[in-house]
This record gives structure tokens, C-alpha cells and sequence, in this order.
């Protein structure tokens, strides 16, 4: 899912351009006997399949005639296990791959071109028998060839309301390092609530619909992270996490600090205030009580700020 920040002013020159996502019209799906699967994409298929409604296999991602354009759309459903259930089953639609082998998700798909500052695409929601909303996350990440993993340089998002025909969204992606993202990963789902543990599996409002269709990037963001600050490279481990969450910086002024944790839409859902003196520091935040779900921790002091991408899981 995603360690992060490094400020420098390197810029490159800026300039439009529209990037399409691979297989973000959905043309092109896999038949795996109980379900399609659109391919370079892991759905909650699997999942589901197992589930099952009534102890039937049941698919809640699908290929789709009701499309924006081409031959198909995405659509994502949310259902119930049992006759009466008003929770159930989300329909969730991840960029990546399926490693069975180790039974893992391997996310994300290769992406080249800049550091594009929006993705624009088509989609259709309906709440079930619950309010609800649809969600979509985007996290850019460049290989770091010495911790062997992906490091996360952007993040963007868009929540998703109803609306019963074909509407454009735009997904604003902010970066939280100069560098250029080599693997994109795309997360979409039926609801909020998005989780791949147990509970989270069996949360979602009955009977929500969303339909994704046409998945493209626009702009080009210039290689610098917006403004000049006097803090040094930050750290954020575990991420993932599921309780606490550390950051090691440092800062030149002693001064007070502000600690906020965002949603994708822009909510603060965490916030606190402590003092700290000059020099290196490590700020922990419990975030136990914290939905899980992609979020962007931002520490501001005298010096200036520092933006995290964080995954929080259950």
C-alpha cells in the first residue's frame, strides 16, 4: 500500500499532458472461471467468491455494459451474506497483482511520463440501504533500491456521491517529495470504509453500486514540493500501521507543533499540539482508533511542514 519527504528545489519546467491509465477504460478483463477480472487489477473478488451469499460463490466486481465508453465499465457492488443483512460485503478494485504463491497483493502498476497532478475519469453511485459513499485513492510511488521497498511521493483522492448518470470526476494529487514516481497505485471502492481485514470485509452498507469507467492522468506537477522549509528529511514508521505511527525529523527553531491527520477528502480526523525543542526529534501518534483507509499526516513547525503519506489497516 504507503519512507517519504526530501525537500528540494529542482525545477524541471512544467507542461500538459493526459496519460492513460493501463486498461483504465476496463476493455480488458481475464475469465477466471467464477469471475473477470480486469487485468492489472486485484479485486475483491476473491474475497468475495468465498463469502459467498447464502453459501453461494458470489462476484462483486464485475465487467459492465453500462459504460461511459467503449465495450465495458468497472462495476463495483456491495452485498449482503444473508437474507436481511443491512452490512455486508464491499466491492473493491485495487492496481496491482495477485502473488499466489504467497496468497499477497503485489500493488501498483508501472507508470512513466512526469508527475502528473490530477487523474480524471467517469463514474455512476448508488447508495444502498445506508448512507454511504464511494472512494477512490491514488498513491505515487518510486522504488528506494536500499530499503528494497516503494516509497510514497504523492497521494490524491476523491469521494464518490450519487448520481445516476455518467459524471467526470477529478482527483487532485498533491506531492509530498521533488521526485518522479515510477508506480502508481489505484484504489477504489464502494464505500469509506475500506479495509482488507474481517471486519472491514463485512461493513459495508447493502446494496451500493459504483461504476468506474475511462481512467485518465492530466498535468504536470514541477519537480519541488510547493515551498522552501528548513526541516531536514523526515521518517514515518510503520506504514502500514494499525496503532502507532513515529516520525524522526529534525528542526532548527524550538517552537510549537502541530500535528493533523487528514482524510482523502480532505478531513481532519486527528489533531494535537505539543512543544518541542530544537534539534532531532520523534513525534509518535496513536492512531488505534483511526478508520482505516489512506491518509496524510502533516507536522507543521516554526521551521515549516511535513507531509506523510500513511496507510492505516485493521
Amino acid at each position: 500500500m504507503k519512507k517519504y519527504l526530501l525537500l528540494v528545489l529542482l525545477f524541471l519546467g512544467s507542461k500538459t499532458f493526459a496519460q492513460t491509465v493501463q486498461n483504465g477504460g476496463f476493455e480488458t478483463w481475464t475469465n477466471l472461471l467464477f469471475f473477470y477480472e480486469p487485468q492489472g487489477y486485484v479485486s475483491s473478488n476473491y474475497a468475495s467468491v468465498l463469502l459467498g451469499t447464502g453459501g453461494l460463490p458470489r462476484a462483486n466486481v464485475s465487467r459492465s455494459t453500462s459504460k461511459h465508453s467503449g465495450t465495458y465499465a468497472a462495476k463495483l457492488e456491495s452485498y449482503a451474506q444473508n437474507t436481511g443483512d443491512s452490512l455486508g460485503v464491499p466491492g473493491l478494485l485495487i492496481t496491482g497483482a495477485l502473488d499466489l504463491a504467497n496468497t499477497t497483493i503485489k500493488p501498483g502498476i508501472p507508470v512513466s511520463g512526469g508527475r502528473p497532478t490530477e487523474l480524471r475519469g467517469y463514474y455512476k453511485y448508488a447508495e444502498g440501504i445506508l448512507p454511504d459513499s464511494g472512494v477512490l485513492t491514488i498513491l505515487f510511488s518510486k522504488y528506494n533500491p536500499l530499503l528494497g521497498g516503494l516509497n510514497i511521493i504523492g497521494i490524491g483522492g476523491t469521494v464518490f456521491s450519487n448520481t445516476a448518470a455518467y459524471t467526470q470526476f477529478s482527483a487532485p494529487i498533491t506531492y509530498l517529495t521533488a521526485e518522479t514516481p515510477d508506480t502508481v497505485i489505484i484504489i477504489m471502492g464502494t464505500t469509506t470504509s475500506i479495509g482488507l481485514d474481517s471486519a472491514s470485509l463485512a461493513s459495508a452498507p447493502v446494496g451500493s453500486i459504483l461504476f468506474v469507467d475511462d481512467l485518465t492522468f492530466f498535468g504536470n506537477a514541477p519537480n519541488s514540493v510547493g515551498s522552501v522549509d528548513k526541516l531536514i528529511e523526515a521518517s514515518l514508521y510503520p506504514n502500514p500501521s494499525a496503532d502507532l505511527v513515529n516520525v524522526d525529523y529534525t528542526q532548527t527553531t524550538t517552537s510549537e507543533v502541530t500535528i493533523q491527520l487528514l482524510s482523502i477528502d480532505g478531513r481532519v480526523v486527528y489533531s494535537d499540539r505539543i512543544y518541542k525543542n530544537s534539534g532531532k526529534q520523534t513525534i509518535s501518534v496513536n492512531i488505534a482508533d483511526v478508520n482505516a483507509g489512506m491518509y496524510q499526516l502533516v507536522i507543521t513547525t516554526a521551521d515549516g511542514s511535513i507531509r506523510k503519506g500513511l496507510a492505516v489497516v485493521r
